[in-house]
């Protein structure tokens, strides 16, 4: 009872559920006083909020988008190299770490465990381009290759690639190393909704087979209780439907330059 008399409280303490109440009010005082057009418009936005943040439709679009690789991140095979997408941290002068790991903190951990498990001998961390205080542009990778070096981790050799502004540069740098070393199979570790445009990418790139792991699936098998009606929406639906709309205006993009 009071768990749930909490969640309501905190539901109705969220900017999202005001703004959302805020247009359902515009919208019935508007049509009171005759404002039939802006009227309309305040309920129709406020009914698209609804429908995105207190339905399951933003976990039905993402899960659709992971479901094809599940059985994949269980069942996974021995390859050439372990090859993680970056952005999973932004750097950090405030920790004793110099980053910190944001939803995508999954990503390195289910590396270091293929890694661990034996599933290749190297691994490849990808990553965008920093500079700290006006220096040069590195690889954000390197901020989790110092630590990962300092505890002795992974098993085998570690490698970084050079800064990248996306998944596209980062699928050349793997295509390259590929060639480079004969590696024949990659295992692609990202998030379960990003693993059909980066597996795209890196196939376009011309990476001869890759094996494709979610390290994170946000809609698929999900106990958060995101499948659940609400009467009121939340706003960690519309971050799973952002992230849907991000993969997708991603993909075409991809397709329309040719990456994928």
């Amino acid at each position: 009872m009071f768990a749930a008399m909490t969640m309501v409280v905190e539901t109705l303490l969220q900017p999202l559920c005001w703004a959302f109440l805020g247009l359902f009010g515009i919208g019935i005082s508007n049509l009171w006083n005759g404002q039939r057009r802006t009227g309309l418009a305040a309920l129709g936005i406020g009914l698209a909020v609804w429908g995105v943040g207190a339905t399951p439709l933003a976990r039905w679009l993402i899960s659709g988008m992971e479901a094809p690789y599940v059985h994949g991140s269980r069942q996974v095979p021995t390859a050439d190299a372990v090859v993680m997408l970056g952005g999973t941290h932004d750097y950090s002068t405030l920790t004793v770490l110099p980053f910190n790991i944001g939803e995508a903190a999954d990503r390195p951990l289910i590396a270091l465990e293929l890694m661990r498990l034996g599933k290749a001998p190297t691994l490849v961390l990808g990553g965008v381009g920093v500079s700290i205080g006006g220096g040069p542009v590195f690889a954000d990778g390197e901020m989790l290759a110092v630590w990962m070096r300092g505890w002795g981790i992974p098993r085998g050799r570690l490698v970084v690639l050079g800064p990248s502004r996306n998944t596209r540069d980062e699928a050349v740098q793997v295509a390259a190393m590929a060639r480079s070393n004969g590696w024949r199979r990659i295992i692609l570790v990202t998030s379960g909704y990003h693993l059909k445009r980066g597996e795209a990418a890196m196939r376009k790139a011309g990476v001869p087979e890759i094996h494709p792991v979610g390290a994170e699936f946000s809609g698929y098998g999900s106990t958060g209780g995101a499948g659940q009606w609400l009467i009121l929406p939340e706003g960690e639906r519309l971050r799973l439907f952002a992230r849907w709309t991000h993969e997708q205006l991603g993909w075409w993009y991809y397709r329309w330059k040719g990456w994928a």
